[in-house]
Protein backbone atom coordinates (compact mmCIF):
# COMPACT_ATOMS: atom_id res chain seq x y z
CA UNK A 1 0.00 0.00 0.00
CA UNK A 2 1.34 3.36 -0.78
CA UNK A 3 2.30 6.08 1.51
CA UNK A 4 -0.44 8.65 0.51
CA UNK A 5 -2.95 5.84 0.78
CA UNK A 6 -1.74 5.08 4.33
CA UNK A 7 -2.06 8.93 5.19
CA UNK A 8 -5.24 9.19 3.93
CA UNK A 9 -6.75 5.95 6.19
CA UNK A 10 -4.81 7.17 9.33
CA UNK A 11 -6.94 10.67 8.62
CA UNK A 12 -10.26 9.51 8.54
CA UNK A 13 -9.22 7.02 11.45
CA UNK A 14 -8.83 9.96 13.45
CA UNK A 15 -11.87 12.43 11.81
CA UNK A 16 -14.34 10.62 9.37
CA UNK A 17 -15.18 13.81 7.98
CA UNK A 18 -11.49 15.21 7.35
CA UNK A 19 -11.98 13.98 3.53
CA UNK A 20 -15.16 15.62 2.59
CA UNK A 21 -14.73 19.05 4.54
CA UNK A 22 -13.41 22.15 4.06
CA UNK A 23 -10.44 23.59 6.19
CA UNK A 24 -8.90 26.72 7.04
CA UNK A 25 -5.61 26.37 8.81
CA UNK A 26 -4.06 30.54 10.60
CA UNK A 27 -0.96 31.41 9.58
CA UNK A 28 1.53 33.30 11.50
CA UNK A 29 2.14 36.28 8.14
CA UNK A 30 -0.22 38.60 6.59
CA UNK A 31 -0.12 36.16 3.55
CA UNK A 32 -2.95 33.87 3.09
CA UNK A 33 -3.20 30.74 0.40
CA UNK A 34 -6.77 29.91 -1.13
CA UNK A 35 -6.26 25.85 -2.65
CA UNK A 36 -9.18 25.14 -4.99
CA UNK A 37 -9.47 21.18 -5.51
CA UNK A 38 -10.39 19.52 -9.03
CA UNK A 39 -13.61 18.77 -10.16
CA UNK A 40 -15.12 15.78 -8.62
CA UNK A 41 -12.70 15.72 -5.97
CA UNK A 42 -12.45 17.22 -2.48
CA UNK A 43 -9.76 19.24 -0.40
CA UNK A 44 -8.24 17.01 0.86
CA UNK A 45 -6.19 16.24 -2.14
CA UNK A 46 -4.88 19.71 -1.05
CA UNK A 47 -4.47 19.26 2.51
CA UNK A 48 -0.80 18.11 2.58
CA UNK A 49 0.47 20.96 0.28
CA UNK A 50 -1.84 23.36 2.57
CA UNK A 51 -0.01 21.64 5.90
CA UNK A 52 2.94 22.22 4.44
CA UNK A 53 2.06 26.02 3.59
CA UNK A 54 0.84 26.75 7.16
CA UNK A 55 3.97 25.20 8.86
CA UNK A 56 5.51 27.82 6.47
CA UNK A 57 3.75 30.72 8.40
CA UNK A 58 0.85 31.04 5.53
CA UNK A 59 -2.99 30.95 6.61
CA UNK A 60 -4.79 28.41 4.40
CA UNK A 61 -8.07 28.28 3.17
CA UNK A 62 -8.95 25.43 0.81
CA UNK A 63 -13.37 25.31 0.46
CA UNK A 64 -15.52 22.04 -0.31
CA UNK A 65 -17.07 23.18 -4.09
CA UNK A 66 -20.67 22.69 -4.25
CA UNK A 67 -22.29 19.79 -5.34
CA UNK A 68 -18.53 17.98 -3.99
CA UNK A 69 -18.16 15.54 -0.74
CA UNK A 70 -20.99 13.66 -0.80
CA UNK A 71 -23.00 11.31 -3.67
CA UNK A 72 -22.14 12.08 -7.78
CA UNK A 73 -26.28 12.84 -7.87
CA UNK A 74 -25.55 16.15 -5.94
CA UNK A 75 -23.87 17.59 -9.04
CA UNK A 76 -26.34 17.14 -11.17
CA UNK A 77 -28.20 20.94 -10.78
CA UNK A 78 -24.89 22.42 -10.04
CA UNK A 79 -24.01 25.01 -12.49
CA UNK A 80 -20.95 26.53 -13.07
CA UNK A 81 -21.73 30.22 -11.79
CA UNK A 82 -21.89 28.33 -8.22
CA UNK A 83 -18.29 27.36 -8.20
CA UNK A 84 -17.43 30.38 -9.26
CA UNK A 85 -19.45 32.16 -6.39
CA UNK A 86 -17.81 29.14 -4.22
CA UNK A 87 -14.79 30.81 -5.15
CA UNK A 88 -15.24 34.49 -4.49
CA UNK A 89 -16.87 33.84 -0.99
CA UNK A 90 -13.87 32.02 -0.23
CA UNK A 91 -11.42 34.48 -1.21
CA UNK A 92 -13.76 37.43 0.86
CA UNK A 93 -13.37 34.31 4.05
CA UNK A 94 -9.43 33.91 3.47
CA UNK A 95 -8.85 37.91 2.83
CA UNK A 96 -10.81 38.80 6.82
CA UNK A 97 -7.29 37.45 7.86
CA UNK A 98 -4.68 38.00 5.28
CA UNK A 99 -3.40 41.10 3.48
CA UNK A 100 -2.44 38.73 0.28
CA UNK A 101 -3.52 35.86 -1.13
CA UNK A 102 -2.51 33.53 -3.32
CA UNK A 103 -4.47 30.92 -5.44
CA UNK A 104 -3.61 27.71 -6.04
CA UNK A 105 -5.74 25.23 -8.30
CA UNK A 106 -5.69 21.59 -8.73
CA UNK A 107 -7.31 20.82 -12.33
CA UNK A 108 -10.50 22.55 -13.11
CA UNK A 109 -9.70 24.32 -9.55
CA UNK A 110 -7.17 26.05 -11.82
CA UNK A 111 -9.29 27.21 -13.73
CA UNK A 112 -11.73 28.85 -10.89
CA UNK A 113 -8.69 30.49 -9.75
CA UNK A 114 -8.34 31.87 -13.32
CA UNK A 115 -11.78 33.39 -13.03
CA UNK A 116 -10.86 34.50 -9.84
CA UNK A 117 -7.98 36.76 -10.64
CA UNK A 118 -9.80 38.00 -13.30
CA UNK A 119 -12.23 39.65 -10.32
CA UNK A 120 -9.99 40.07 -7.33
CA UNK A 121 -7.06 41.14 -6.86
CA UNK A 122 -4.83 38.14 -6.24
CA UNK A 123 -0.90 38.10 -5.87
CA UNK A 124 0.08 34.76 -7.43
CA UNK A 125 -1.41 32.20 -8.90
CA UNK A 126 -0.07 28.56 -9.27
CA UNK A 127 -1.87 26.71 -12.14
CA UNK A 128 -1.50 22.66 -11.92
CA UNK A 129 -2.53 20.38 -14.31
CA UNK A 130 -4.86 23.34 -15.58
CA UNK A 131 -6.68 22.62 -18.64
CA UNK A 132 -6.27 24.98 -21.31
CA UNK A 133 -7.63 22.39 -24.12
CA UNK A 134 -8.50 18.28 -23.09
CA UNK A 135 -6.99 15.40 -24.73
CA UNK A 136 -8.92 14.19 -27.91
CA UNK A 137 -11.51 17.01 -26.75
CA UNK A 138 -13.29 16.89 -30.19
CA UNK A 139 -13.41 12.96 -29.94
CA UNK A 140 -15.14 12.87 -26.07
CA UNK A 141 -17.53 15.70 -27.37
CA UNK A 142 -19.15 13.72 -30.08
CA UNK A 143 -19.08 10.93 -27.71
CA UNK A 144 -21.02 12.34 -25.08
CA UNK A 145 -23.03 13.63 -26.92
CA UNK A 146 -24.01 10.45 -28.71
CA UNK A 147 -24.72 8.62 -25.15
CA UNK A 148 -26.06 11.85 -23.24
CA UNK A 149 -29.44 11.10 -24.17
CA UNK A 150 -29.37 7.64 -22.78
CA UNK A 151 -26.92 7.68 -19.90
CA UNK A 152 -26.46 10.46 -17.31
CA UNK A 153 -23.68 9.30 -15.43
CA UNK A 154 -20.36 8.47 -17.08
CA UNK A 155 -16.97 6.19 -15.02
CA UNK A 156 -14.03 7.87 -14.77
CA UNK A 157 -10.81 5.79 -15.70
CA UNK A 158 -7.42 5.86 -14.32
CA UNK A 159 -4.90 4.95 -17.02
CA UNK A 160 -1.46 3.43 -15.81
CA UNK A 161 1.10 5.68 -15.70
CA UNK A 162 4.73 4.60 -17.13
CA UNK A 163 6.53 3.91 -14.17
CA UNK A 164 3.95 4.24 -11.67
CA UNK A 165 1.69 1.12 -10.78
CA UNK A 166 0.14 2.77 -7.93
CA UNK A 167 -3.20 4.04 -7.71
CA UNK A 168 -3.67 7.82 -6.81
CA UNK A 169 -5.20 9.99 -4.32
CA UNK A 170 -7.89 11.41 -6.34
CA UNK A 171 -9.33 7.23 -7.12
CA UNK A 172 -9.71 6.82 -3.77
CA UNK A 173 -11.44 10.16 -2.57
CA UNK A 174 -13.40 11.29 -5.43
CA UNK A 175 -16.33 10.79 -7.41
CA UNK A 176 -15.52 7.52 -9.46
CA UNK A 177 -18.75 8.60 -11.95
CA UNK A 178 -20.43 11.98 -13.21
CA UNK A 179 -23.46 13.47 -14.17
CA UNK A 180 -22.72 14.10 -18.20
CA UNK A 181 -24.53 17.64 -17.29
CA UNK A 182 -21.58 18.26 -14.90
CA UNK A 183 -19.29 17.97 -17.30
CA UNK A 184 -20.68 20.65 -19.97
CA UNK A 185 -20.89 23.11 -16.95
CA UNK A 186 -17.27 22.47 -16.25
CA UNK A 187 -16.68 23.00 -20.15
CA UNK A 188 -18.94 26.44 -19.63
CA UNK A 189 -16.57 27.65 -16.67
CA UNK A 190 -13.47 26.50 -18.34
CA UNK A 191 -14.14 28.55 -21.63
CA UNK A 192 -14.95 31.14 -19.59
CA UNK A 193 -11.68 31.79 -18.04
CA UNK A 194 -10.04 31.30 -21.11
CA UNK A 195 -11.81 34.48 -22.02
CA UNK A 196 -10.37 36.59 -19.13
CA UNK A 197 -6.71 35.25 -19.69
CA UNK A 198 -5.86 38.80 -21.25
CA UNK A 199 -6.54 40.61 -17.84
CA UNK A 200 -4.23 38.18 -15.88
CA UNK A 201 -1.25 39.54 -15.47
CA UNK A 202 -0.45 38.35 -11.78
CA UNK A 203 2.65 36.13 -11.65
CA UNK A 204 1.87 32.67 -12.20
CA UNK A 205 3.52 29.04 -11.55
CA UNK A 206 2.54 26.40 -14.08
CA UNK A 207 2.77 22.77 -13.01
CA UNK A 208 1.90 19.84 -15.19
CA UNK A 209 2.75 16.24 -15.68
CA UNK A 210 4.43 14.97 -18.65
CA UNK A 211 2.26 12.16 -18.62
CA UNK A 212 -1.08 13.92 -18.34
CA UNK A 213 -3.55 11.75 -19.64
CA UNK A 214 -6.73 14.88 -19.12
CA UNK A 215 -5.54 17.88 -20.77
CA UNK A 216 -3.23 18.57 -23.60
CA UNK A 217 -0.11 18.39 -23.68
CA UNK A 218 0.83 21.71 -24.92
CA UNK A 219 -1.68 23.15 -22.39
CA UNK A 220 1.27 25.11 -20.36
CA UNK A 221 3.44 26.48 -22.94
CA UNK A 222 -0.44 28.28 -24.25
CA UNK A 223 -1.16 29.25 -21.60
CA UNK A 224 2.16 30.79 -21.57
CA UNK A 225 1.09 32.77 -24.34
CA UNK A 226 -1.82 33.82 -23.48
CA UNK A 227 -1.31 34.92 -20.16
CA UNK A 228 -0.62 38.74 -19.91
CA UNK A 229 2.50 38.30 -16.80
CA UNK A 230 5.66 39.16 -16.92
CA UNK A 231 6.79 36.39 -14.62
CA UNK A 232 5.84 33.12 -15.60
CA UNK A 233 7.49 29.97 -13.69
CA UNK A 234 7.12 26.51 -15.59
CA UNK A 235 7.45 23.33 -14.11
CA UNK A 236 6.52 19.57 -16.04
CA UNK A 237 7.14 16.83 -13.40
CA UNK A 238 7.25 12.85 -14.28
CA UNK A 239 5.91 9.48 -14.09
CA UNK A 240 2.44 11.41 -12.25
CA UNK A 241 -0.91 10.91 -13.02
CA UNK A 242 -3.32 14.38 -13.54
CA UNK A 243 -4.45 15.09 -10.21
CA UNK A 244 -1.27 14.66 -9.00
CA UNK A 245 -0.51 17.01 -5.93
CA UNK A 246 -2.26 14.56 -3.32
CA UNK A 247 0.35 12.05 -3.83
CA UNK A 248 3.04 11.97 -1.32
CA UNK A 249 5.38 10.80 -3.80
CA UNK A 250 5.34 14.34 -5.59
CA UNK A 251 5.49 16.83 -2.18
CA UNK A 252 8.89 17.61 -3.08
CA UNK A 253 6.85 20.40 -5.60
CA UNK A 254 5.62 21.87 -2.04
CA UNK A 255 8.93 23.74 -1.74
CA UNK A 256 8.96 24.91 -5.29
CA UNK A 257 5.45 26.33 -4.39
CA UNK A 258 6.80 28.20 -1.73
CA UNK A 259 9.71 29.60 -3.01
CA UNK A 260 7.95 30.94 -5.99
CA UNK A 261 4.83 32.63 -3.73
CA UNK A 262 8.61 34.38 -1.53
CA UNK A 263 10.13 35.30 -5.38
CA UNK A 264 6.77 37.21 -6.45
CA UNK A 265 8.11 39.79 -3.44
CA UNK A 266 11.60 39.76 -5.00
Amino acid sequence: MSEHIKKYLKDINNDCNIVNKSFFLKGINSKGVLLVHGWTSTPYEMRALGEYLNKKGYSVYAPLLSGHGTKPEDLKDVKWEDWEKDILDAYDFLKKTSQDIFAVGMSFGGTLTLLLASQKRVVGLILMSTPYKMRYEKIIEKVVKVIAPFKKFKDKSYPKILGNDEMCLTQVISYQKYPINSLYEAQKAIKSSLMSLNKINNPVMIIQSRDDHVISRNSMEIFEKKLKSDFIRKRKIKNAYHNFIGDTKNNYIFKDIVEFIEDCYK
